[in-house]
């Protein structure tokens, strides 16, 4: 049993830290004895008008991280089709507790509501499982991360823990142990810290079922319909279940069945209709460390046309590629511009000089690999100016192509329109959310002036907000004519599209893509780009993150530039 005279009223030790104990539960949404031997902690800031209330306790042992969260909330919901606002638990996990701002390899962001469905904003998914059950006051969420590393007592691993309070479809409030500030699903920084402890010597970790357990549960989220022969995987996930009924299971089986699992995933044939579709590719875990060859980034101020008649100074960044010599004029770089979501601004991709965020880290090491050919990345902003999506493409194509292809070694051969145009197979434009949004007034004004588009996470408004999902045809119908009164014909221009089918914007932008197929003489849809000039990454799993958006990126950019 726990001496709670150690901890404040919080449940936090004299340091600060929430303890954890060693222990290995049952996670089956109920409460073993067990877990009276941790203590428990109560959150500390409460943002919003609510009288939702949590506490959380935690174990571990040699294979994983173990919470229990026990909430009181008289009124759940799930309604939302965003999962952060639904009732719901989140956890934020720095298992090497390094204290950077940006999230790394180790870092995680995971999700679990009250029903046990789950999200997954940063982090590989098979290292969550969980269980919920409803109570007669609320929930109770028991989960289960897996680590990375070898535990020990005395480790100290950052952690943050966040109840979600929904009411209806929008979500109230939140009750955080440690960040006061509602900036820790993009700031590793904010986590406070866990400390492992009470491992006695001899001490012996429970059966590992739930490495397991949660691979089946992600192979039956698998789409069978998309494969030659699913047989192969039901067959093995039904043998797998039957070796966890034996009441003499040994860790030996366990992991036999596990490893046999993952071999058939491996053997999987796509039908020929989903080898079509583009599929989504995870980042490879090396793709997201500092490589030898990193590129630079410098900052270009420069004034734009306000509504009003004046202008406003504005920034943007500019990433080089490693070797990028100013002085080297027959060397030509192509030009990707892309554009942050709503809320952000122009630093938020891949930072300013001196950073290297995750996305700046993917391209020099998809570069360094020879995955793609070294580029040049521009990320500007819709802020300020005009301060509007729809009106941001005039500002592109009057001030920032000309400011900064002229300024590097690009394929621009003077500021005039004529030679934007010329040049147009060497430039590209995407974003995220609201910047997927200016991606598509970008494709209306600007297809003369560029070949590839990028829309991530977000549909095309010019029939109204959320113009994708209550007006797909019309919306279809618009683009289709864009392209048709170009005069280009289909592989002189791509659309590259992607998100995930747990994101806000998926049931907006998923009937727009639909009806877009339907105009198949501009739109061709095909992952083959010798077939077709238009595809449609959707990934199982993926939210409204840019943790999900960046491994679109790493997906599309060996697709550009290469006619």
């Amino acid at each position: 049993m726990v001496n709670e005279a150690n901890f404040d009223k919080y449940g936090l030790d004299q340091n600060g830290r929430m303890v954890a104990v060693f222990g290995t539960p049952v996670i089956d949404g109920k409460i073993d004895e067990i877990w009276n031997t941790a203590p428990t902690v109560s959150p500390r800031y409460i943002s919003g008008n609510t009288d939702t209330t949590a506490s959380f306790k935690a174990l571990w042992d040699d294979n994983a991280l173990y919470i229990l969260a026990i909430v009181k909330d008289n009124e759940l919901s799930a309604l939302s089709d965003n999962p952060p606002n639904q009732d719901s638990l989140e956890i934020f996990m720095d298992e090497n507790n390094d204290k950077v701002r940006d999230y790394d390899v180790d870092d995680l962001h995971f999700r679990v509501n009250f029903e046990n469905r789950q999200s997954v904003d940063i982090g590989e998914a098979e290292r969550f499982y969980t269980c919920s059950s409803k109570t007669e006051d609320g929930y109770i969420i028991e989960a289960r991360i897996a680590f990375r590393s070898k535990p020990e007592n005395g480790k100290v691993i950052g952690l943050e823990l966040q109840i979600n309070d929904a009411r209806g479809a929008n979500r109230v409030a939140t009750l955080n142990v440690f960040d006061s500030t509602g900036s820790a699903w993009i700031d590793v920084s904010k986590f406070g810290e866990l400390v492992l402890t009470g491992k006695a010597d001899g001490a012996v970790s429970g059966l590992n079922l739930y490495d397991l357990l949660a691979l089946i549960n992600t192979s039956k989220k698998l789409k069978t319909e998309r494969y030659k022969n699913p047989d192969l995987l039901a067959e093995a996930i039904k043998n797998a279940e039957a070796v966890l009924a034996d009441k003499n299971l040994t860790q030996e089986q366990i992991d036999s069945e596990y490893r046999k699992i993952k071999e058939v995933i491996s053997r999987l044939e796509l039908t020929d209709e989903a080898a079509n579709e583009k599929q989504f590719r995870p980042v490879p875990g090396e793709y997201r460390q500092l490589c030898s060859k990193p590129g630079s980034i410098e900052r270009i101020e420069y004034y734009a046309d306000n509504l009003d008649g004046g202008k406003d100074l504005k920034r943007l960044n500019v990433y080089l590629p490693y070797g990028y010599d100013p002085a080297d004029k027959d060397r030509k770089y192509n030009v990707l511009y892309l554009m942050h979501g709503g809320g952000e601004n122009e630093n938020l991709l891949f930072g300013g000089p001196g950073e290297n965020k995750e996305l700046k880290k993917i391209i020099d090491n998809m570069i360094e690999k020879g995955d793609i050919e070294p580029l040049i990345v521009v990320t500007p902003t819709f802020y300020g100016g005009k301060n509007d999506v729809k009106y941001f493409p005039e500002e592109l194509l009057n001030t920032i192509i000309p400011l900064v292809e002229t300024k590097y070694n690009t394929y621009l051969e003077s500021a005039d329109k004529e030679a934007i145009k010329a040049s147009r197979e060497h430039r590209a434009f995407g974003g995220f959310s609201m910047g997927s949004v200016t991606t598509w007034y970008t494709f209306i004004y600007c297809l003369d002036y560029i070949k590839y588009f990028i829309p991530l996470s977000g549909d095309c408004w010019i029939k109204g907000l959320k113009g994708g999902g209550d007006y797909p045809k019309e919306t279809a119908q618009y683009l289709a004519d864009i392209a048709r009164n170009s005069g280009y014909k289909p592989h002189d221009y791509y659309l590259f599209c992607a998100t995930g089918d747990l994101d806000i914007a998926y049931p907006n932008l998923n009937p727009q893509v639909e009806e877009m197929k339907k105009f198949d003489d501009v739109f061709i849809y095909s992952s083959d780009l010798k077939k077709g000039n238009f595809y449609f990454i959707v990934c199982e799993g993926g939210t409204h993150a840019w943790n999900w958006v960046n491994q679109y990126i790493y997906d599309i950019l060996p697709d550009l530039f290469n006619n």
